[in-house]
């Protein structure tokens, strides 16, 4: 354990138990910020050392390399996990998950993006990656996000600065960690709220159970992802302890032992085969880590 002011820095801690793929080797270090003056602290310390910084949510959406991230993982999680309500604006922070935010929403009678129920991960997260279902996206939302640099500088950042579109915004372009965002949202009667909530999640019910990223690539244009990977044949196809899902073929789920080498090969596999038919299958899942002839992510 490495002291850096007053934040706890850890070394060699296993990533395969902060993401749901339970896959992954060890980030060379690791730090779980309480306050904002933590983190501060974490990203002096990864400046201070010249490491590269990696921010953690849920780890829903990243397959971590065999040989781990040399760099410092820093996860926002239960510190950065509030929500306040005031005249149709919701005031979320960063490590809220994106279940709960729906649901105590809800409850409220407020949302809006009651399809989004059921998809695994952090609020952060979900800005980070544009989370959507159904034609609705967590962007469509955001009024504005509180975010910091790389450097520890804060600012706001208005919507129109987010870059949101398809499974994309600017925290994939620039060095910025959301810490809380404001959503609008509209008012509606509760009991239709839950009955929609409910019928999100039984739909959600019939994904696959065993640990994997969800959705392994976004939806090229005018078709999905899952409707082409199984019409290459590639459904219930396994390499390793890693196997396309012979549920939904646009999941890649670890039966239990799985390398990400294993979920590494049949990405590519996946790619290879359907570029072989003028397709171009772009990842959703993000890439830590060294892999073999990878782009940077």
């Amino acid at each position: 354990m490495l002291p850096s002011l007053s934040a706890e820095i850890r070394e060699q801690v296993p990533l395969k138990d902060y993401t749901s793929y339970k896959i992954g080797g060890p980030a060379r270090y690791f730090c779980e910020p309480h306050s904002i003056a933590q983190l501060k602290d974490a990203l002096y310390f990864a400046e201070e050392h010249t490491l590269p910084v990696y921010i953690l949510g849920c780890g829903t959406n990243v397959l971590v390399s065999d040989s781990g991230v040399n760099g410092l993982v820093i996860r926002v999680a239960a510190d950065f996990a509030y929500l306040s309500f005031q005249d149709g604006v919701v005031q979320v922070g960063s490590g809220l998950l994106l279940d709960h935010l729906v649901t105590a929403l809800a409850e409220e009678g407020l949302g809006g993006f009651e399809v989004l129920a059921g998809i695994p991960g952090s609020v952060g997260g979900g800005i980070f990656m544009n989370a959507g279902a159904y034609g609705v996206t967590l962007g469509d939302f955001v009024q504005e996000s509180t975010v910091m640099d790389f450097s520890g500088i804060i600012r706001r950042l208005p919507h129109a600065e987010h870059n949101f579109s398809y499974r994309h915004s600017i925290f994939q372009e620039k060095d910025l960690i959301v810490l809380e965002t404001l959503l609008k949202v509209e008012a509606r009667p509760r009991s239709e709220l839950l009955e929609r909530i409910a019928a999100t999640k039984e739909k959600r019910r019939r994904h696959p159970r065993l640990p994997s990223c969800g959705s392994t690539f976004r939806n090229p244009p005018g078709t999905y992802a899952g409707k082409v990977i199984e019409e290459l044949g590639l459904k219930g196809t396994r390499i390793g302890q890693a196997q396309i899902s012979p549920d939904h073929a646009n999941f890649i789920v670890n039966l239990g032992g799985a390398t990400a080498a294993d979920v590494y090969a049949l990405i590519r596999l996946v790619r290879k085969e359907a570029a072989a038919r003028g397709i171009t299958l772009v990842p959703e899942v993000r890439l830590w880590g060294e892999f073999p002839e990878s782009e940077p992510c």
